[in-house]
């Protein structure tokens, strides 16, 4: 699904638009200019739906030469090594989530204590690979567009927001850190901190963006930056803001 010049959705679950798999986060397809990007990997469970997707756009899994994780919950990178095998592409990481990809630690991902609580289905895993660690303030050159990775714990550890732009406009993926409305992911894990999600909510605001994509409950390409600010009054204000899950009603 085109959703914009260069930006694609090639999965999607029941959180998004239903495109590939319930389990699956957006995941999105970015078209650098001779180069392809993707941002997150999906849980890896519906990847020849992927495939499909991308050859409809006239892509292929080959053209993909870099794989940026968000954070690494089993919906974002539960297909990492399987997508790195099929292309060939680097994984780039926060550096906390980069070492819980390298050493397949599902208690660090919270992938253990997500599949006993009926999240996922029984005996999945994350499977461990190689990924390389992206510092945050870090900038990433792929042919037109260049990826800026920003800190942004709070929903987890090893967050990374990434500030993408193009030519054309200036893009926040954002994760699962700020969604539509304001409205945030808090979740009874062990690595989850309403504090950090304060400092996360001003650190993006005072960035300059048009767009805004989560990885969940659609996006905004005009007005992204509103979104964000929403969150950082309620925040400033001592206010918790809304959890995102409660937008699909």
């Amino acid at each position: 699904m085109q959703i914009d010049k260069r930006i694609y959705v090639v999965g999607s679950g029941w959180a998004g638009y239903n495109l590939t798999e319930h389990y699956d986060c957006d995941v999105y397809l970015i078209d650098c200019g001779g180069k392809l990007a993707l941002m997150d990997a999906g849980a890896g469970l519906s990847l020849e739906k992927m495939r499909e997707i991308i050859r409809f756009h006239g892509f292929s899994f080959q053209d993909i030469e870099a794989i940026f994780i968000t954070h690494t919950h089993g919906d974002h990178v539960g297909g990492a090594r399987a997508l790195q095998e099929l292309t060939g592409a680097r994984i780039l990481a926060h550096p906390d989530s980069a070492e819980y990809l390298r050493r397949g630690a599902q208690d660090k991902m919270s992938v253990d204590i997500a599949v006993a609580r009926g999240m996922y289905p029984a005996g999945f895993q994350v499977e461990a690979c190689e990924a390389f660690p992206i510092e945050d303030g870090e900038t990433v050159s792929m042919g037109e567009v260049s990826f800026t990775a920003i800190d942004t714990p709070g929903h987890c550890s090893g967050h990374h927001s990434y500030l993408v732009e193009t030519p054309e406009k200036r893009y926040l993926f954002s994760g699962d850190s700020i969604f539509l409305g304001g409205r945030i992911s808090l979740q009874n894990i062990w690595d989850c901190s309403l504090a950090e999600y304060g400092e996360t909510a001003h650190r993006l605001d005072a960035l300059d963006f048009d767009a805004l994509l989560p990885s969940h409950f659609g996006i905004d390409l005009l007005e992204g930056k509103s979104h964000v600010h929403r969150a950082a009054e309620i925040f400033a204000q001592l206010g918790v803001p809304g959890q995102a899950s409660e937008s699909r009603g």
